[in-house]
């Protein structure tokens, strides 16, 4: 099986988690969605690793959220992620994916299920994200992930990547038909 190459933003991306790795607030990276009505929704969201074969994110999410529906009715998003001890700001426009217990058949949703805390995973059995307190039932807490727990894949095909370090550096990357096209741009 000959190694996947992957695009020179994601090497990038790579390092700059690696050299930042120190302040867990790295891992925290912004999610834009659009709303049903076309308002703009920013979130904050835990990265939650790589794709093993693709150059796609993970982040989690509650089916119950009002962000699944909007995924739904727009799939496409743009993350937002600085990187404080490097300086780089990485803008990754990407077409987002819900993994869900009906149409993921377990890969995605197990692996990522199995490798939160249990403090993570309490939150998926916890009542309906945005309803009044006191309001709903709280679901049975169990081992496997429950319908609730929905993993969210984010394949970029636009990234902005920006170094404001000491020689300030930017480059755009898009994906084509015919692979990865990256353009270094003034700043």
């Amino acid at each position: 099986m000959s190694e996947i190459k992957m695009p020179a933003w994601y090497d990038c991306l790579k390092k700059a988690i690696q050299k930042n790795r120190r302040d867990a607030h790295n891992r925290y990276i912004q999610l834009a969605t659009l709303s049903e009505t076309g308002k703009p929704r920013v979130r904050m969201v835990v990265f939650r690793g790589f794709s093993e074969t693709t150059s796609a994110l993970f982040i989690i999410t509650d089916s119950r959220s009002r962000k699944v529906q909007e995924l739904k009715s727009c799939s496409e998003v743009e993350v937002g992620w600085y990187f404080t001890q490097s300086r780089e700001q990485f803008r990754l426009q990407c077409v987002a994916t819900l993994h869900t217990s009906e149409s993921d058949r377990g890969a995605h949703r197990d692996r990522i299920w199995r490798a939160l805390s249990d403090s993570a995973r309490a939150q998926f059995f916890w009542k309906e994200p945005g309803a009044p307190l006191g309001v709903g039932s709280e679901l049975n807490v169990s081992a496997n992930p429950p319908d609730t727990f929905v993993v969210v894949e984010l394949a970029p095909d636009h990234v902005d990547h920006l170094i404001l370090a000491k020689r300030q550096l930017r480059t755009i990357s898009t994906l084509t038909e015919v692979g990865w096209q990256e353009m270094p741009v003034n700043p």
